[in-house]
């Protein structure tokens, strides 16, 4: 009885040991294959993680310059060097134009116009002057001239060179009337010669048209001296 017993045991301790492996071995063929490739999978992409962390990315390049900008910077340069030389030249200031009555310095005279007139003709001694073209007629301007130079000097001359007076009458948009000289007539002022420190009253004649005399528009008698000049309103 007892070495039955002992066989039975024994057969039951062995076929417990045989399950066991049993089982051990079914654990162990249930594992799956891919741990080992999802592992380094796993890491392969953890990796490529941290690298693409490591690395900044790279923004994209982008122009952001306007291509107008250099033209627009020449124009800004041009518009302040125009400005900077607009305010480094000097305003010119209005042409004064004197009203008759009054006196204005030109070089070595001083000048003075004192009236005028328009007139049909101009008496002389022995008879009168008449305008050359029929119709027109005379402006008498009357003047008082100072010599301020240190030597004699001649207003008005016939034929004026350099710095030699000259006298003209302005009229609306730019026409301009030479005077007349009136040869023999004792009252003209051209070719007179003044000393220094000393004066002359007299007149001057211009030849005008019609349409001029009749017209309301300003008249202007100019003196030039050189590049300078001397304006007087006479009507």
């Amino acid at each position: 009885m007892k070495k039955k017993l002992l066989a039975i045991l024994l057969a039951g301790a062995l076929s417990a040991s045989f399950i066991a492996c049993g089982n051990g071995n079914k654990d162990t063929d249930t594992k799956p294959e891919t741990s080992e490739s999802s592992t380094e999978s796993t890491t392969d992409e953890d990796s490529e993680l941290t690298e693409n962390e490591s690395q900044p990315e790279e923004s994209p390049e982008t122009d952001t310059k306007p291509e107008t900008s250099e033209s627009s910077t020449e124009s800004t340069t041009d518009e302040d060097s125009e400005l900077t030389e607009n305010e480094s030249q000097p305003e010119e200031s209005p042409e004064t134009i004197y009203e008759t009555g009054n006196s204005a310095s030109l070089k070595d005279w001083t000048i003075n116009v004192t009236d005028a007139q328009i007139v049909d003709s101009i008496a002389a001694d022995y008879g009168s002057f008449e305008p050359k073209e029929e119709g027109n007629k005379f402006i008498q301007v009357f003047v008082t001239v100072n010599n301020d130079g240190k030597q004699a000097d001649s207003f008005l001359p016939s034929y004026s060179i350099g710095d030699d007076v000259n006298a003209k009458i302005l009229y609306s948009d730019g026409y301009e009337f030479t005077a007349t000289n009136l040869l023999g007539y004792s009252n003209d002022l051209h070719d007179s010669t003044i000393n220094p420190l000393s004066s002359q009253t007299g007149e001057i004649a211009f030849e005008i048209p019609s349409t001029v005399a009749e017209s309301t528009d300003e008249l202007l008698i100019q003196f030039s001296s050189g590049n300078d000049t001397l304006k007087f309103k006479v009507r």
